[in-house]
This record gives C-alpha cells, sequence and structure tokens, in this order.
C-alpha cells in the first residue's frame, strides 16, 4: 500500500510542475525573434515565423509557437509582423576609402559647374595656399556639358593644386597648379592605359583619364591614421544603418591593419573580405597573404579574398573597352588598361598561384577580354601545370555582347553585379550604346537566366552605399522619380525575393562564405536585419523609403532605430 501511495504522489508531481521548474527544462538561448515574417533567402525562398540564436550563430528556425515552448532566450524581440532577412553583403564596395572621400570636398549630386565650383572655393578659404584641394563625385553628365577644363578651376584657386575625381572614379579633373607640380606639359605622353586629354594646341586640359590620374595622385600625401579611423568609423556607422553585415572590400591590403585594430577591440561590426592588388608581383601577393595568416585573425571577421584588377574604364566617361565606337562618340571605342596578351599572362601566372581574380570590366570587348583570359587558365587545367580556376569573378559586366552570357556559365565565372548603376545611367546609357547593343546592359535577369552565380553591390562611394537603393533598382529598373513607367528594359527586372538573395546568399558565395551566411538556416552566423516594412509585398517606391529597425550582426544587436 505504501509503495502504490509514493508511486501516486511521484506522478502528481510530474503533473503539477510549477511553471518555473517547467522553464528551467527549456534550452537556453541569447536571442529569439518570433511572431513575424523571416526570409530565408534560400533557394526555396522559404519563410518562416522565428529565428532562435545562441551566441554567434542561428540555432534554430520555424514556427513561433514551436520555438517559444523549446527554447528561453536572455532577449527576444516580438517582430509585430514585420520582415526579417539575413543581413546585407555588399559584394563591390571601396568600404574606407569611399568614407575617407566624404572627408573631403564632396561633389556628388552636382547640378551643375557652378555648384561645384562654389563647393571648391567654399574649401579654398579654409586651406592654405600650396596645400592640396581633395574631392570626388562630380558628373558632367549631370551638368549637360562635356568635359570640365582646367581653366575652370584655375579662376577659384590660382593658388592651391586641386584634384577631383569624376564619380565613376576613373577620371581625374585637375588645375594647372597640379598640372606643374606633375611636370605635366605638351611633351608628356600618356602612359600605358591611360590619356591627357589636349585641346587642339596640344595642351593638357586637366582632363585625366584612367592611369594618367597616377600622375597626380601620386603627388597627394595618403591619410593620417587619425583621418583613417575617423573614416572607418564613418563607414561603419553607415553600415550599420543600413543593414550591411558583410563588405568585399577593394580598399588594399595595407588597410587590413586598421581593420585588425578594430577587431580586437569588438569595434569591427561588418565581415570584412579585402581584395588584393591584382597588379601587384605574384611574389608580394603571397608575401602578404603569409603575413596576414601569421596574424591568425577569425576568417568569418577578417579575411583576404580576390585579386582586384582593371580591364578598362567607364561608360559614363567613356572609357570602357568596346567591340565598336560608342554610338554617340564614332571613332571612340574606349581604353583597354593592356593587351590581351599581357592580360592572358597575368590570369595564368596568378591563376597557377592559387588566386580568386576580380576583373573590372565595362565594356563588351574588356569583358570578351577578361573571359578569354578566364579560358586560357580554365584550358591549362587539365595540362599538369597546378591552374585552379576559382570564382573568378567580373565586377560590373556592364555590357556583355549576345554570345559571351554562356561563356560566364561555361567558365563558372561570377557576374558581380550593381543594379544602381543601371538607374544612375539611363540617362545616357542608350544613346552611347546603341538600340540593339544596349539590350546586353545591365543584364542582371539575362546573365541569372544563364545559371550564372549575380552577387550585388553597391560600388560606394560611385554610388550611395545604401542597399535598398540596390533592390530597388533591381525590381523596377526605375529612377527614384518612377520614371520611366515599366521601367527602363524591363525584362530586366527581378522580384523582390531574387534580388535579397543576390544581395545575401550570392554575394557570400562570391566569397566562398556560402556555408556560414547569407540565409537564415541552422548553423549559420546570426547576421541579420529587421526592416521596417515588408520588402516582398509592398510597391517599389515604397522600397525607398524602407530602413532596418534593428540590425543583428554576430548574434547581437548594433543598430536599433529610436
Amino acid at each position: 500500500m505504501l509503495k502504490n501511495f509514493l508511486i501516486i504522489t511521484l506522478i502528481l508531481n510530474l503533473i503539477c510542475l510549477p511553471t518555473s521548474a517547467a522553464a528551467q527544462a527549456k534550452q537556453k538561448i541569447s536571442l529569439l525573434l518570433h511572431n513575424g515574417k523571416v526570409f530565408t533567402a534560400d533557394e526555396n525562398y522559404f519563410t518562416a515565423e522565428a529565428v532562435a540564436v545562441d551566441g554567434e550563430k542561428i540555432v534554430a528556425v520555424g514556427k513561433t509557437n514551436d520555438l517559444r515552448a523549446k527554447y528561453q532566450a536572455t532577449e527576444e524581440i516580438d517582430l509585430k509582423g514585420k520582415l526579417v532577412t539575413p543581413g546585407f553583403n555588399d559584394a563591390h564596395v571601396h568600404f574606407l576609402r569611399g568614407a575617407l572621400s566624404l572627408l573631403s570636398v564632396v561633389l556628388t549630386d552636382t547640378k551643375s559647374l557652378a555648384e561645384a565650383q562654389g563647393k571648391v572655393a567654399e574649401k579654398v578659404k579654409t586651406t592654405k595656399a600650396g596645400e592640396w584641394i581633395n574631392g570626388r563625385g562630380w558628373d558632367h553628365t549631370i551638368w549637360k556639358q562635356n568635359f570640365p577644363s582646367k581653366k575652370d578651376l584655375d579662376q577659384i584657386a590660382p593658388n592651391n593644386p586641386v584634384y577631383l575625381v569624376r564619380v565613376d572614379g576613373h577620371v581625374a579633373w585637375v588645375n594647372s597648379a597640379a598640372l606643374k607640380l606633375a611636370k605635366i606639359d605638351r611633351n608628356t605622353k600618356n602612359p600605358e592605359g591611360g590619356e591627357i586629354e589636349r585641346d587642339v594646341s596640344g595642351e593638357a586640359t586637366g582632363i585625366l583619364k584612367e592611369t594618367a590620374q597616377g600622375l597626380v595622385a601620386g603627388l597627394i600625401a595618403q591619410p593620417d591614421a587619425a583621418q583613417m579611423r575617423k573614416g572607418l568609423e564613418l563607414a561603419l556607422d553607415m553600415a550599420r544603418r543600413y543593414g550591411i553585415t558583410s563588405v568585399q572590400d577593394n580598399s588594399g591590403y595595407e588597410t587590413t591593419k586598421l581593420y585588425r585594430d578594430f577587431l580586437r577591440t569588438d569595434k569591427l561590426t561588418v565581415r570584412v573580405s579585402e581584395w588584393q592588388d591584382f597588379e601587384d608581383s605574384v611574389e608580394k601577393l603571397k608575401a602578404q597573404r603569409a603575413e596576414f595568416d601569421s596574424f591568425k585573425d577569425d576568417k568569418n571577421r577578417l579575411k583576404l579574398t580576390a585579386l582586384k584588377g582593371y580591364v578598362d574604364g567607364t561608360l559614363g566617361s567613356r572609357t570602357a573597352a568596346m567591340l565598336a565606337p560608342f554610338s554617340d562618340d564614332a571613332g571612340n571605342s574606349g581604353i583597354p588598361r593592356r593587351s590581351q596578351e599581357e592580360l592572358n599572362q597575368m590570369i595564368v601566372e596568378r591563376s597557377k598561384a592559387g588566386f580568386q581574380i576580380a576583373l573590372h570590366a565595362i565594356g563588351d570587348r574588356a569583358n570578351r577580354m577578361a573571359l578569354n583570359g578566364f579560358a586560357l587558365a580554365d584550358n591549362l587545367k587539365g595540362d599538369g601545370i597546378g591552374i585552379r580556376i576559382e570564382r573568378h569573378r567580373i565586377e560590373h559586366a556592364q555590357v556583355i555582347s549576345p554570345s559571351d552570357f554562356k561563356r560566364f556559365e561555361e567558365l563558372g565565372v561570377i557576374a558581380s553585379m550593381q543594379p544602381s548603376h543601371a538607374i544612375s545611367d539611363k540617362r545616357w546609357a542608350g544613346e552611347r550604346l546603341g538600340e540593339y547593343r544596349v539590350l546586353g546592359a545591365y543584364a542582371w535577369h539575362l546573365m541569372k537566366s544563364y545559371n550564372v552565380h549575380v552577387p550585388f553591390g553597391t560600388d560606394f562611394p560611385v554610388e550611395s552605399i545604401n542597399p535598398y537603393n540596390t533592390l530597388y533598382a533591381a525590381v523596377s529598373r526605375q529612377d527614384v522619380g518612377g520614371e520611366p513607367v515599366g521601367g527602363w528594359q524591363p525584362q530586366e527586372r527581378l522580384t523582390m525575393a531574387e534580388a535579397i538573395r543576390c544581395h545575401t546568399f550570392e554575394s557570400a558565395y562570391a566569397e566562398f562564405a556560402e556555408n556560414v551566411k547569407g540565409e537564415i538556416k541552422v548553423g549559420m552566423l546570426a547576421d541579420l536585419v529587421i526592416h521596417s516594412k515588408d520588402l516582398l509585398t509592398i510597391e517599389p517606391k515604397e522600397i525607398l523609403t524602407t530602413e532596418p529597425v534593428y540590425t543583428i550582426f554576430n548574434g547581437k544587436i548594433i543598430y536599433e532605430k529610436r
């Protein structure tokens, strides 16, 4: 009898287990997001309701009731129906250098030459005679005129050398003082891959294209340590406010030292994949890798990936290398940076050494040159010389000849694209390319139809670092005013689900990180964005006013909109 009584008592105690004890039975985690719309960005575009995070990793994705029943979180966020996506990964950005440019004369969106002159004149007032005045962001196509000249700067800055980079970074506008310091006169020869623009008398006009910029840029002192830190703080703040948790950066190997300082003090709130310089020798590149590896950084936070090189210039400056002359500039087919033979040699040599290569190519000729080089390296794989072609990339892939889309797929070349360029360039791209050639321009939908990996980036500071602008351009093909109705070349529009995946998973794939980030699933790094609006259902115009409510990086809230 006593034995039966004890068994019944034990059963009753288990049935009546106190709430506090039941709670203790739950698995403890650090963060739970629930009652929302979780877009996982996987290949099936699956959506869930809740995400459980413990430490830096995602431990569960599913329904709110299931996850709340299983987990006890130190911190919970009731999403109240809001959309959650993976953190944005900017696959092509000049992260630190772009931020540093904001500390100089900012000419972005100046509507006229006079407005640009006014900004430079203001800087002259606070600059000592003889000191350099630097800036960037001017765009003569917005001013609706040809390139400006040194005379336009001489009249407002006669006693200061001035160096102003065009919005695309491929043309510099300088004054007479800068030309004099660089010893550029009528006898100075054009450097390989560049051009010193001259007037009818042979005098330099003050416009330096492509590699010719280096004749002056090399005279300007680099930012000091304080400016570098200030620039990085500015860049990180922008990233947090825009939901950017990863960047693939073209600021140069030396910047990794500053990133490392911020990482060691837990201030580096983006994951950085830094690029090395394709122009450097293989020996130097290997030495940099060896030095970098000696620091034993967390590869999920700071790493080296691709070698960045240039094949040509840009459409806006008419320096993109084209198979035929520009439709609005007969006789001009752009400026290749080097010959096909030299490019091939460099690609093969660096592929053989095991480096991923990312080549800037805008024009159809430049893209073909890059593909030709990659094809040569690919063909040599079976010859026993140790070449391994690994996810080589073409940055921008802006104008492609019809026969070359298939080659991207066949060679496994990634097309790293920036949709915001299309809505910036549509003012003049049709006239510059012609009605047929434009069909292969900014063609991310066509590229994806060939099963090519298409990661998205912003190319900041050429464009805004705001990823919502990228999404808007990708799905609408319209400018911010909603023109043209239906979109420019509307056959290239993507769905929002596709666009988000390009800015998350595809970007992760481009840096060999698709197994650790880019999707919301168990085991992935907990880099997440909670958006103010449901990007998957709103009208395109509303994308431009969407913003993060929370940015979560490495499992921690690093930004909350107040």
